[in-house]
């Protein structure tokens, strides 16, 4: 489950979930609702690999990831297949497709992730992160 929380000049995004591979996925989702207004189908693939030192910088690299990948390319992030998942590696396949303005609009300009208040912990069976865009 995603939930944006309030926060002063930037926003925030919460993730809950089950599994700790789904706060990965849910970033996917939140920050295809923060970049675009539309539907997003799956037409452009990326394989990503991403190693780092712990779960919060391996979140933020992924966020990261997505961003050039969409400031770049133009492609709008529709999901993310996770094929494995460690405390410190993340591989699976990003799904999005190019921005198409007959279907979709700009929401907000992301400048980047910062690890301000970022969060990832495990608490009785749930995991939580939060992450702090700069927009």
């Amino acid at each position: 489950m995603i939930r944006w929380l309030d926060h002063t000049a930037d926003v925030q995004l919460e993730i809950t979930a089950p599994l700790y591979e789904d706060i990965f996925t849910g970033l996917v989702a939140g920050m295809k609702q923060l970049l675009v207004v539309g539907d997003v189908k799956s037409t452009q693939m990326k394989s990503i690999t991403l190693s780092e030192g712990n779960p919060a910088a391996l979140l933020v690299a992924l966020g990261r990831e997505i961003l050039i990948h969409f400031n770049m390319r133009q492609v709008i992030p529709s999901h993310l297949v996770v094929s494995n998942c460690s405390a410190r590696h993340l591989a699976g396949t990003l799904w999005g497709e190019f921005f198409n303005p007959a279907r979709q609009s700009f929401r907000c300009e992301v400048k980047g992730i910062t690890y301000h208040n970022l969060e990832v912990v495990q608490k009785a069976g749930q995991w939580r992160a939060v992450v702090t865009f700069d927009v």
